[in-house]
């Protein structure tokens, strides 16, 4: 007799919902586990030019990765986008020099953008939570409509003569397009192992694109000037045309050309950080250069006349009129020199003495000068005549209460006076004059100037 078999649940009701729980247990447990062991998510400020489009939810990337999100997007106290994301733990904290990009999701649709962060040494300090990536480290994204802005009717115009010239330039010069044509696979594969060769430090290349950004705005800038030489790069390749041969040769020098700057870049790789601590370094120091430069301009300005004169006193047009020409007579001023100036030399030596003697006496020599010119210098007409004082001594100069007057003398001391006296032939130097309070006249020395057969006691005195 067959029966059949039973099954487990219909034997077991009870062990289905038991089973259950269990695995809605495990999965909880395994839910709570990952929530309270992995790291908290990271959050920093971003700041952009403009948010090019991101809005709150939308996706931030590392590599391609999405590791968090966006969280808020606000204006900075500066006017400029500031972006709130959130890095989750397993990707952060990040470190300073972390820059970041504002890219499209794809051409699916038109505001579908996220936030693509190229993160920085580990070997770097870390940016704390809520730390702020400036805006020297981030890049807006390019709308196609700023480019389509910037085709304005003169470049479209420009661009289309450039087409119309480069049209011009290849007719009838199909064999020799040909020929160049074939270099460039060659010329391709170096530019591949150049390029090869710069991203391999995709960080400093990073910063040379972004720098050179700033460049391309820059250019911008000035969009007439180069619309002006599009138009003008017409003429210059007509120019180069006439010539295929010349630039055949030249796009043979190519590939070695490169290859020898490709050596040169690779050379230069450890120099680039020295070349980046250098400028870390002078950046401080460089910071007034600007301003000193342009106070310096007037300056330099101002001081081209002066130049120009100076030109003319070195190298006046000419013979024997500047001061070069005057530096070609000087070694025969030298020769005749060698002879004169030790004679001079020794007739000053020898005339030392003499001078030193007749220096003390140049206040007599002064006096006798001043007195003798007062004296004779008078004249009529009937000519010079000489004053002269007689000095008889019959009044006395007084002073009282009434004033100055002249007193006269008794008879008997008329005619006689102290202060004149004679026989006085062995004055000292500076006898002439009264004697000085300071006791400096009349001159004695015990040195030198002495003067043993001088009588200081012979000198002019002062009449009161």
């Amino acid at each position: 007799m067959y029966i059949p078999a039973i099954p487990s649940a219909a034997r077991h009701p009870y062990r289905a919902p038991r089973r259950l729980a269990l695995a809605a247990l495990v999965l909880v447990a395994a839910a709570l586990a990952w929530v309270l062991l992995r790291d908290p998510p990271h959050r920093y400020r971003v700041v952009f030019q403009n948010a090019g489009q991101l809005v709150k939810g939308d996706v931030v990337r590392i590599g391609g990765t999405p590791v968090g999100t966006v969280k808020s997007v606000d204006l900075s106290d500066d006017d400029q986008a500031q972006v709130d994301v959130t890095v989750s733990g397993d990707y952060g904290p990040l470190h300073e020099g972390t820059t970041a990009t504002i890219r499209a999701e794809g051409l699916t649709g038109v505001a579908s953008r996220y936030v693509d962060l190229s993160p920085a040494s580990q070997t770097r300090p870390k940016l704390d939570d809520g730390g702020l990536i400036r805006s020297d480290k981030t890049t807006s994204i390019v709308e196609i409509d700023q480019l389509f802005n910037t085709l304005e009717p003169k470049t479209r115009k420009g661009l289309q003569g450039f087409i119309q010239g480069s049209a011009d330039w290849y007719a009838g010069r199909e064999p020799a397009a040909n020929a160049s044509t074939k270099e460039i696979p060659k010329t391709l594969a170096t530019l591949s192992a150049l390029a090869g060769e710069i991203t391999s430090d995709s960080a400093t290349f990073e910063q040379f694109l972004t720098e050179t950004g700033d460049a391309m705005g820059a250019i911008a800038d000035h969009r007439d000037q180069l619309t002006q030489l599009v138009s003008n790069t017409r003429q210059t390749t007509a120019a180069l045309g006439s010539d295929t041969a010349s630039l055949t040769a030249a796009l043979d020098n190519v590939p070695g050309a490169l290859q020898s700057g490709s050596d040169m870049f690779v050379a230069l790789r450890p120099a680039i950080k020295d070349l980046q601590h250098l400028t870390d370094v002078t950046k401080p120091a460089t910071k007034d250069l600007q301003r000193f430069l342009r106070e310096l301009t007037p300056v330099l300005q101002e001081a081209t006349p002066t130049f120009g004169q100076l030109r003319k006193m070195f190298a006046q047009p000419g013979g024997a009129n500047d001061l070069l020409d005057a530096l070609r007579e000087l070694p025969t001023l030298g020769r005749l020199t060698d002879k004169a100036f030790p004679n001079a030399e020794k007739a000053l030596k020898d005339s030392t003495p003499v001078f030193s003697f007749a220096r003390p006496y140049v206040p007599d020599l002064v006096s006798w000068v001043k007195s003798f010119g007062g004296a004779s210098a008078t004249y009529d007409a009937n000519g010079h005549y000489t004053r002269a004082v007689p000095v008889f001594n019959a009044f006395t100069y007084l002073e009282d209460g009434t004033g100055p007057r002249l007193t006269p003398r008794p008879a008997g001391e008329r005619g006689t006076n102290p202060t004149l006296t004679s026989g006085n032939l062995r004055r000292c130097p500076g006898a002439a004059t009264p004697a000085p309070s300071d006791g400096s006249a009349p001159f004695v020395d015990d040195g030198d100037l002495a003067a043993p057969d001088c009588n200081a006691a012979q000198r002019v005195r002062a009449t009161g």
